[in-house]
């Protein structure tokens, strides 16, 4: 996995790096649904697992605004819940495969230190 750094905030579907990943290329905002990145893990920076999407917010628009992460935990219980703006995301989809990967410039401590979210 690679990270250049010279993107800026919000390119390639969010994100400060503009994720790249071999056999995945940066999925169009307009062909993915809820299903696709509900329950999809959130992967950092050095591409370690630092959350899953619990759920999306949709705007009056019919577009996502931000999604709520879930960190760390079991199963969803115990885990400590955030409120992410969409933009900050750098959605992943496989080239030959359903598989979508979601990134973030960030990791699980950065996270954990946010106020819980109780939607």
């Amino acid at each position: 996995m690679t990270h250049p750094t010279n993107f800026p905030l919000g390119v390639a579907a969010g994100g400060a790096y503009g994720f790249v990943r071999e056999g995945y290329a940066t999925a169009e905002i307009h062909d993915l649904t809820t299903a696709d990145l509900e329950r999809a893990t959130i992967y950092g920076r050095d591409d370690e697992t630092i959350g899953s999407v619990s759920s999306l917010i949709v705007g009056t628009d019919g577009r996502i605004t931000d999604a709520v992460i879930d960190v760390g935990g079991f199963l969803g219980l115990g885990a400590h819940s955030v409120v992410i703006p969409f933009s900050d995301l750098t959605v992943l989809r496989e080239t030959n495969g359903p598989d979508v990967r979601i990134h973030m410039d960030t990791t699980k401590d950065r996270l954990k230190s946010m106020p819980n979210y109780y939607g």
